[in-house]
């Protein structure tokens, strides 16, 4: 369900003239109906940024950017999409609808605004000659220093007394109920006292910078070792980043950003110039960590520490971060020392070194299978091949898969085909369910021929080009072979338009992914870049119309081969098992099915 109507995106849209907003970031051309200018978006010094007026989208044929105007200020400015839409909005005059009650009235900036105060009162504390003491004297033995202590914005907890916080916040009109929706007392049965006692303090921030939420470690014997506030109208864990706002920057300088699991990891290595360094706050990566992530870049190192609980962060990292599209490599740290240590030891070349080391995500996994199965029997190699195809059925990129399926049946001295057919069989590890806009999900050709691969975009090209297209290709059921997850997508996307009667432009197609991205899919930049080279694609194909059949005939030969194949395996399984009737009925099926009229 689209969170903003789709009525005021095509207001905005066709308000908004792209060339216009572009040209306020990029000088810009005129090249016959459009414009072309060099990408903001990669470093160049021959044109290959292009703006198409006509249909409301740009492209880059240098690194492959592209979108609708929503995308490209997202980009540009490192928005959100209703961020993104609220400004345009304002600029084109469109009036957006009244949001939640709770935002109203008011309620959520009260909230920010109670977390910044708690902040500074934090912050006062730690520079506080007596009050700050314990904590100051354990940031220097952890060699923090104090120009790194006031860029984190880290604070100090009373070391005496159950209710200083809330007695703070009295002093200034500040209710003890709003500091309990924020998160940061506890009611118990003495009364309400403060979360947070006798710990350092981690600030916590959003995508957009504001406070909202706070990390402790104990300074005292008390337990747990690191304390997390509470999920609030305002925070939720598995949406923020610990250190986004002081590395953002430097990831986007990179192109890369480094995902380790402790605050200190962070807050050190930023000290020692390792600035592009992030954590998720102590749990699992979640594909909302990922998609915050992904507005600064696609490249990920994990560098979680070589322990049990390390290695399953990183196994699931890995996971969401493949599914979501991104270039991922695992850094392997020495055994019993993180970051933080192997930095102050050995400086920042010694953890530069273990940077260009990483592995790529098929080598750690290959190197993980062989350690937990022996390979050397049968029974391993079965093993250590599921082990490692749930995350290969993650990949976007047919081609990629491939040649994991290729390497994965070389490395261990198995049948490709058996390998590819494996994979047909699984669900992605990171998901747990799967969505209209994705209906393959899990089901994957391994090995798509070229010629397939071309029919799949050009045909979803003319589809999205003219969409009363889709109700040939609906009818003759190929997009269930189309191995490409976003190729599916945009087809799905259109096909559940048509039923609403309406055949969308490529700019709306692009906010439709924006505003409601499915669960388990790929990125919504990643689908502006796929929608703005199937425009620039059929742009240059002459005789649609013959090229559309021809392509619907291609996947429809595809098609049918599949389902030959799928009957012959079911059958040899049926006769392997003995069952007499399920082979008879079977091979009906098969000799109908090789009689069809389908040639290649």
């Amino acid at each position: 369900m689209p969170l903003i109507p789709e009525d005021r995106l095509d207001e905005i849209q066709a308000r908004v003239d792209i060339a216009e907003l572009i040209a306020r970031y990029v000088p810009l051309k005129r090249a016959g109906r459009h414009f072309k200018g060099l990408c903001p978006f990669h470093k160049e010094r021959t044109p290959s940024f292009h703006v198409n007026v006509d249909k409301q989208i740009f492209h880059c044929f240098g690194c492959g950017v592209g979108g609708n105007v929503f995308s490209f200020l997202m980009r540009q400015e490192r928005l959100t999409f209703p961020e993104a839409v609220r400004h345009l909005a304002e600029q084109a005059g469109v009036a957006l609808p009244e949001p939640s009650e709770a935002s109203r009235n008011g309620h959520t900036d009260q909230l920010y605004a109670i977390m910044e105060k708690t902040c500074r009162y934090y912050e006062r504390l730690l520079g506080h000659a007596r009050e700050g003491r314990v904590a100051r004297a354990y940031l220097r033995k952890r060699g923090v220093t104090d120009k790194t202590r006031q860029a984190f914005r880290l604070g100090a907890a009373p070391m005496t007394g159950w209710d200083r916080l809330v007695q703070a916040a009295k002093r200034t009109n500040v209710e003890a109920g709003v500091l309990e929706q924020a998160g940061l007392v506890i009611r118990a049965s003495r009364g309400i006292r403060d979360r947070f006692r006798q710990r350092l303090l981690f600030p916590i921030h959003d995508g957009r910078g504001r406070i909202v939420a706070f990390g402790g470690r104990s300074l005292a014997e008390q337990e747990p070792k690191y304390l997390n506030s509470p999920e609030t109208l305002v925070y939720h864990k598995g949406r923020c980043l610990f250190g986004l706002s002081q590395a953002k920057d430097a990831i986007v300088k990179a192109d890369e950003a480094i995902i380790v699991e402790g605050y200190f990891d962070c807050v050190v290595l930023w000290q020692h110039g390792v600035g592009h360094v992030v954590s998720p706050l102590g749990t699992a990566l979640t594909s909302e960590q990922a998609r915050l992530l992904s507005r600064y870049t696609r490249r990920v190192v994990l560098a979680f520490d070589a322990d049990a609980a390390g290695e399953a962060a990183t196994l699931r990292g890995i996971d969401v971060l493949v599914e979501a599209g991104f270039e991922v490599r695992i850094a392997q740290l020495p055994a019993g020392i993180d970051p933080d240590e192997l930095v102050r030891s050995g400086g920042p070349q010694a953890f530069g070194q273990l940077i260009e080391q990483a592995l790529g995500v098929f080598e750690f996994l290959i190197r993980c299978a062989r350690h937990r199965f022996d390979i050397r029997r049968a029974e391993g190699k079965v093993h250590a091949a599921q082990f490692v195809l749930p995350t290969v059925a993650n990949v976007q990129s047919a081609m990629l898969k491939a040649e994991y399926v290729r390497l994965l049946a070389q490395q261990l001295a198995l049948d490709e085909r058996a390998v590819s057919e494996e994979l047909r069989r699984i669900v992605p590890r990171s998901l747990g369910t799967t969505s209209a806009s994705a209906p393959m999900t899990g089901r994957v050709v391994a090995r798509s021929p070229v010629r397939s691969q071309a029919a799949e975009r050009m045909l979803t090209a003319l589809v999205l080009d003219q969409p009363s297209r889709w109700d040939e290709v609906n009818r003759s059921g190929v997009v269930e072979v189309i191995a490409d997850a976003p190729l599916r997508r945009i087809l799905s996307v259109i096909g559940e338009l048509r039923l609403a009667a309406s055949d969308p432009t490529p700019a709306q197609l692009i906010s439709r992914f924006a505003d409601a991205p499915p669960p388990g899919g790929v990125a919504e930049d990643a689908m502006a870049a796929v929608v703005s080279e199937l425009v620039q694609l059929v742009q240059s194909a002459s005789h649609r119309d013959q090229a559309f059949r021809e392509c619907l005939r291609r996947l429809q030969l595809k098609a049918h081969r599949e389902r030959l194949t799928e009957l012959h395996h079911r059958l040899a399984d049926a006769q392997h098992a003995g069952h007499e009737g399920d082979v008879t009925e079977l091979l009906k099926q098969y000799q109908r099915l090789m009689k069809e009229n389908v040639h290649g």
